[in-house]
């Protein structure tokens, strides 16, 4: 692995880590759901006289830091694709939440429908450096239990471990239950939960009940949790970049004293999904150097407290093809360099409003890429090839030699399968354009894309689950 890329100093860590803690201690967080009130209570947390506010001491931050798991399993229907979420470990996920599909040939959208999102669990199984799949937001069946039908979906479409997003904790036990199905039961899903959830604090500070609600039925089950801190820096975070930094590292530690304190030894990750407030416009922009700076802070601060990270390094303001592919490049190389243990956003445009079946195997490309530089050298007394160029030199190739033979499969080198390195004489030949390719490659995996069948009583128990579902929310 190549170094790793580090943006603040060992003191400066520390400076943010204490900064974090003293704002936790001395402003609190919002927080009035009882039981999570009288767990903390029972811990040390200090609770306002108007119920609505946990102040939380060093000592129960930190030692709900010791529960934190540094790795976890996120498996997934076919165990070929079981994921070990550690840092060091490199992982790329699908955007969460889109309500459009986007075109990148034409620049137009239309509303994302069911087939879309199954589609992109048929592509992503198909691809091999994308590894979590995502529910999106289709427009096209009830909306009241749109994402119970998308686990559902998900569960009979996806051989790879995917990301719920939840409406409202009511939804989710008829999901859990969908999974247990599918897991073989209860027990078999907590040892290898084959999905994973979210735990959403909000800007600056605060947790709704629900997503309390949410957090102990996750628990329940041992099921993995993202804990998104989504600043609005200049808006709902403050506008310098340390001070941010501050408020997004307390709201981390919050959240870990929240979720290990509820559901101890629960999996996380150190989610940051930022964007900046552009004072001139008043608009928000999910890209910029200024945003990889904190990204790159936060993942420092991830790995001071040996816990996996995740960001979207695909979530750009960015609609335009030849902008969204620089910025999928430079936010996908610093994510990588930044040793990120899982990115995020594959596949989204404007900020994860669209999602793009194009976008989504250019960033499979790149992520291929990426891997391929990270490896590193394999420096040896062989490898360095001494006596392959004393043996060479003479004849003037390679091509022919014993160590060219050896390594040519034992170290393969990058092969792009949608980026070509045509000359620029050939290409009138076929003037196609990168993006043309990345849709040929989507419609030769879909046409192609073989289903795992879940055993028939299996689907029937989905059938039931969903029906009651649709009963009790129509």
């Amino acid at each position: 692995m190549l170094p790793v890329y580090n943006v603040l100093t060992d003191e400066e860590v520390r400076m943010i880590h204490e900064a974090s803690l003293k704002v936790l201690e001395k402003t609190g967080v919002l927080l009035g759901h009882p039981k999570a009130q009288e767990v903390l209570s029972g811990m040390g947390a200090r609770i306002s006289d108007d119920r609505k506010k946990v102040f939380l001491p060093r000592d129960l931050v930190e030692g709900m830091l010791k529960r934190t798991p540094s790795s976890f399993c996120c498996g997934a229907r076919n165990p070929e694709f079981d994921l070990d979420m550690r840092l060091g470990n490199l992982y790329m996920r699908q955007v969460g939440g889109p309500i459009s599909l986007y075109d990148m040939r034409t620049s137009k959208m239309t509303p994302m429908t069911f087939k879309d999102n199954m589609d992109s669990a048929l592509l992503i199984n198909a691809l091999p450096h994308i590894d979590v799949s995502s529910c999106m937001t289709p427009q096209d069946i009830n909306p009241k239990t749109y994402d119970i039908a998308v686990v559902k979906g998900l569960l009979e479409y996806s051989q790879k471990h995917f990301w719920a997003l939840v409406t409202h904790s009511s939804h989710l036990k008829y999901e859990l239950e969908m999974v247990e199905a599918v897991a073989g039961g209860k027990e078999e899903l907590k040892k290898r939960p084959l999905f994973s959830g979210i735990f959403c604090v909000i800007d600056p500070l605060r947790y709704p009940d629900d997503e309390v609600e949410r957090l102990l039925l996750w628990g329940e089950y041992n099921i993995p949790v993202r804990v998104p801190i989504t600043s609005l820096v200049g808006a709902n975070a403050p506008y310098p970049l340390a001070g941010a930094m501050t408020q997004i590292n307390a709201e981390f530690l919050s959240s870990v004293a929240i979720v290990q304190a509820l559901c101890p030894g629960l999996g996380l990750w150190y989610y940051t999904l930022l964007q900046v407030l552009d004072m001139k416009s008043g608009r928000s922009v999910a890209n910029g150097p200024e945003l990889m700076l904190l990204y790159a802070a936060a993942a420092q601060m991830s790995r001071h407290y040996d816990v996996p990270s995740t960001f979207s390094s695909g979530t750009l303001t960015d609609t335009q093809s030849h902008q969204a592919m620089y910025h999928f490049g430079s936010t996908q190389t610093m994510g990588t360099l930044m040793q990120i243990t899982e990115q995020g956003g594959a596949g989204s445009i404007q900020a994860a409003s669209f999602y793009s079946h194009q976008a989504m195997v250019l960033i499979d490309e790149s992520m291929g890429y990426l891997k391929a530089m990270v490896k590193g050298i394999d420096v040896n007394a062989e490898t360095l090839g001494v006596s392959d160029i004393a043996a060479c030199v003479d004849k003037g190739e390679y091509l022919s030699s014993k160590l060219t033979m050896k390594y040519l499969r034992k170290e393969k080198h990058y092969l792009p399968s949608v980026m070509d390195w045509r000359q620029l004489s050939n290409w009138d030949e076929k003037p196609d354009t990168v993006v043309d390719r990345a849709e040929d490659k989507v419609q030769k995996i879909l046409a192609d894309a073989p289903i795992m069948p879940l055993p028939t009583e299996t689907r029937r128990e989905l059938e039931r689950i969903m029906a009651a579902a649709e009963k009790e929310f129509s």
